[in-house]
């Protein structure tokens, strides 16, 4: 994967939710981020967060993210082969997943719409006490791990419903 910028992290609840989380938690914003892009894909749920005139924000260098390409490539990957967020045929997404070529489309905006949905549920696990904080994210993280996260499993149930009922 090719970077070229920095990712820019916008609005308060990045910002609220970073000032939290790193360092006291997370070691840097790209823990953060990339934690974030991983729940945005596990519930394949993306969000292009709007921006204001004079809005803090935060980013995650690009040199730091040319570290961990690999990483980031695997999850481009994954997310847009299976999201169905995008309207795009097998073979468009294979392409974008696995081609040597370079393309208009652009994989760190396309993630980034995962971490702002992922920093959502990252900061709904947010208390006053910093243990209390941890132990909510590991809790979150280990159910869903462990497919005991019933906000997913919903979903899932859904889907087979509606599957069902189109037969």
């Amino acid at each position: 994967m090719e970077i070229t910028t920095d990712v820019i992290l916008r609005g308060d609840i990045w910002a609220n939710t970073l000032n939290v989380l790193q360092p006291s938690i997370f070691e840097t914003y790209y823990d953060v981020y990339i934690i974030c892009v991983a729940i945005g894909i596990m519930y394949d749920e993306q969000i292009l967060l709007k921006t204001e005139p004079n809005e803090e924000f935060r980013s995650v260098p690009r040199t730091k993210l040319m570290q961990y390409t690999d990483t980031l490539d695997f999850l481009f990957q994954t997310a847009i082969i299976t999201t169905k967020n995008e309207n795009l045929s097998e073979d468009e997404r294979l392409e974008l997943a696995f081609a040597d070529k370079k393309s208009e489309f652009n994989k760190m905006a396309f993630l980034t719409k995962f971490a702002n949905f992922g920093v959502m549920k990252l900061h709904e696990k947010i208390s006053n006490e910093p243990l209390e904080t941890m132990e909510n994210i590991k809790n979150f993280l280990s159910s869903s791990m462990e497919g005991t996260n019933f906000e997913i499993d919903a979903l899932k149930d859904l889907e087979l419903a509606l599957e069902d009922e189109n037969i």
